[in-house]
């Protein structure tokens, strides 16, 4: 019977054992230099559903990464459905990635990235199909199944320990130190984590993955925080509210206050950005968000009628009338 190499089966050969790994390696390599940035866009709010940090959902890549590869070089007469697996499912992943960005407003070099991994793995997944497997045993099952549990154990204890850097939010430059700086007026259509929010408050995605909730950032030194919570929350709501206390930088002059400690919120999660750098966003804001995205953002006290009011029932028709019962009672008590 024909060699693999008579059959041309050697430079399939070497892609599996070689080539699989090498991709996989430069992955790895540009994942845990990014960080938590490296994560695509398909995976927004995975980590949120699963009850896992993105630093931890970036490990669990990383370690799934590691241990295809090392399995596909070592593991011998498995080296090919596994780089078969390991290909297929980078493909995939970089068909999710792409149209997930097409969907966005973003620029044409994110969409580079997904497009080259696609482009490798179409080309080499062809010439691994086509590889005709070994016809002899070439050694123990027993010891194969082994050899993936010692890699698998390398791979989690590996992934583990790398440095995963948090995705900050966009840092602007500054005299007093570090400033970081949020843009609510693009949030809304957007989901959480593109917010920015949650690479500061993680909590924050899986609060609000399901159903509807408020989020609030206010300052308890806010007069109008505080205005805002006792007329929308301080009796509760119909739905999940999040406060989150957006703290004064590090090293701040405070003047005395006669506010309370903190604004009333009966039933709030209640969140807090780090004290220590200089937080450029204007409290109250208020987020309306329903199942991870978005819908309304009010800026402005008066601008949470249209965010929340439907939310708590308050339609038109209902202010119509009572804004007739209103004039129908100054009527009848001037007569």
């Amino acid at each position: 019977m024909p060699d693999e190499a008579s059959t041309g089966g050697g430079r399939s050969a070497v892609a599996a054992r070689l080539g699989v790994p090498l991709l996989l390696l430069v992955l790895v390599v540009l994942e845990i230099r990014g960080g938590v940035a490296s994560l695509p866009v398909w995976m927004d709010g995975l980590g949120g559903r699963l009850d896992w940090s993105d630093e931890t959902l970036v490990r669990v890549v990383v370690g799934l990464q590691v241990a295809l590869g090392l399995a596909t070089l070592l593991v011998g007469r498995w080296s090919r459905p596994l780089a078969v697996v390991a290909l297929t499912l980078l493909g995939f992943a970089a068909i999710a990635e792409l149209s997930a960005l097409m969907g966005r407003d973003v620029e044409v070099w994110r969409f580079a990235a997904p497009a080259a991994v696609l482009a490798v793995a179409g080309a080499m997944l062809p010439g691994l199909l086509r590889m005709a497997p070994k016809s002899t045993p070439g050694g123990s099952t027993a010891w194969r199944v082994l050899g993936l549990v010692a890699i698998a154990t390398f791979a989690l204890a590996f992934a583990a320990r790398i440095p995963v850097a948090p995705r900050s939010a966009e840092e602007v430059p500054s005299f007093f130190g570090e400033v970081v700086e949020f843009g609510p007026e693009t949030w809304a259509g957007q989901t959480i984590p593109a917010t920015g929010l949650p690479q500061h408050v993680p909590m924050l995605t899986p609060l609000t993955l399901e159903g509807r909730t408020a989020v609030v950032l206010y300052n308890p030194r806010c007069g109008s925080c505080h205005d805002l919570f006792d007329e929308w929350f301080a009796e509760g709501a119909p739905f999940r509210v999040v406060a989150v206390k957006v703290p004064p930088e590090a090293g701040a002059l405070l003047l005395e206050s006669d506010l309370p400690a903190d604004v009333a919120c009966p039933g709030c999660e209640r969140l807090e950005l780090r004290t220590g750098p200089l937080w450029l966003i204007q409290p109250p804001v208020v987020a309306a968000v329903e199942d991870g995205v978005v819908t309304c953002v009010a800026m402005r006290p008066d601008e949470v009628e249209s965010c929340l009011g439907p939310w708590f029932g308050r339609d038109a028709t209902r202010e119509d009338s009572d804004e007739i019962t209103s004039k129908d009672r100054a009527t009848a008590s001037a007569r």
